[in-house]
């Protein structure tokens, strides 16, 4: 373990030491909005926000990207990303929800090399929430307004400063590499630091979610879901911006004499994701839709990766127009 600290007014400094051997992306004001974004020599990093829109999964795995190109030459893969860069001031919830993504796209049996090349190129560096919102639940899905998971660097702001203490071989390197920027933090401040940190953990509040997977499993015939999806929409704003969920398809377009491949995110909420060629769909119903999504999250992933794919960042339930939340959901579908 190695620590560090740096005052915010030479943030920076360490924005352009940095972003002069390849991309910082860090929380900058976009159109009113705190995002996650490449910052540029005339921004600055905002600190005080709860969390971003939209999470940090779009930038390992795009909404949409071309992956070949074909024409009278045949198919041609699009090259896989190349450089370096830093995500800075991703919260906790969000660094852990890309160790998730990985266990799909580098750790299962069909890796995806550009997921892949795009994760080994990133260092993360999380920023630990002070202010957890109300929508908040990380700690009752094995997370933490402090956590580690996913991180390289996890960053504690303590108010004039922030402390950096790694959590990878990775992360050392990259505070030995700017020691001269990050000074050793002082007792005082290591002191403030775990103030901070047992401060929002109290914040938080708790859904029980002890033996939610195996109550779920008895619930797969119960006629709540039917009820609960009365007032789902079925837009599909809880999966595109979650964390981990990561579906997608993969679709031939053609540009005039040229041809693209190009994959996209998709959305198991939607009609058309299980509509098969023959015309016959497996999921008609948004009762039915809606229960393989939690179901998937809460159960399937647990059968398979051994975690539950839900990190409890809360965006769903801020950004549903149907004003659902996901742990009312989990409570009210009876075993």
């Amino acid at each position: 373990m190695t620590l560090g600290a740096i005052k915010k007014e030479h943030l920076g400094q360490l924005v352009a030491a940095v972003g002069a051997h390849g991309g910082f992306y860090g929380p900058v004001l976009r159109d009113n909005d705190v995002c996650l974004d490449q910052v540029q020599p005339s921004d600055t990093l905002v600190l005080d926000y709860a969390n971003f829109t939209l999470p940090p999964k779009g930038l390992f795995f795009p909404r949409s990207e071309v992956i070949a190109t074909h024409g009278a030459d045949g198919m041609v893969e699009t090259p896989l990303p190349t450089g370096k860069a830093v995500l800075f001031g991703v919260r906790p919830c969000d660094a852990m929800s890309l160790t998730y993504l990985d266990k799909v796209f580098m750790e299962a049996q069909f890796a995806d090399p550009y997921y892949r090349a795009r994760r080994e190129r990133t260092l993360t560096i999380a920023l630990a929430c002070r202010d957890p919102a109300a929508t908040c639940f990380c700690t009752s899905v094995a997370g933490s307004p402090s956590g580690q998971g996913g991180a390289d660097i996890l960053a504690v702001d303590i108010g004039d400063a922030l402390v950096l203490e790694s959590a990878t071989p990775a992360g050392e390197a990259f505070l030995a590499e700017y020691r001269k920027l990050l000074g050793r933090p002082s007792d005082n401040q290591v002191k403030a630091r775990d103030a901070q940190v047992a401060q929002a953990v109290r914040k938080v509040s708790s859904i029980g979610s002890d033996g939610v997977t195996a109550r779920l499993q008895a619930s797969s015939e119960s006629a709540a879901w039917e009820e609960l999806a009365e007032r789902c929409l079925g837009c599909g704003v809880c999966t595109f911006l979650c964390p981990t969920c990561h579906c997608f398809g993969l679709y031939d377009e053609e540009v005039g004499p040229q041809g693209r491949r190009v994959r996209a995110q998709d959305a198991c909420v939607f009609p058309a994701f299980t509509l098969e060629a023959s015309g016959h769909n497996p999921r008609t119903r948004q009762g039915l839709r809606m229960r393989h999504r939690v179901m998937h999250k809460f159960c399937y992933t647990a059968q398979s990766f051994g975690d539950i794919f839900c990190v409890g960042c809360g965006r769903c339930i801020v950004n549903c127009p149907a004003n659902m939340d996901i742990r009312e959901t989990l409570t009210e579908v009876p075993p």
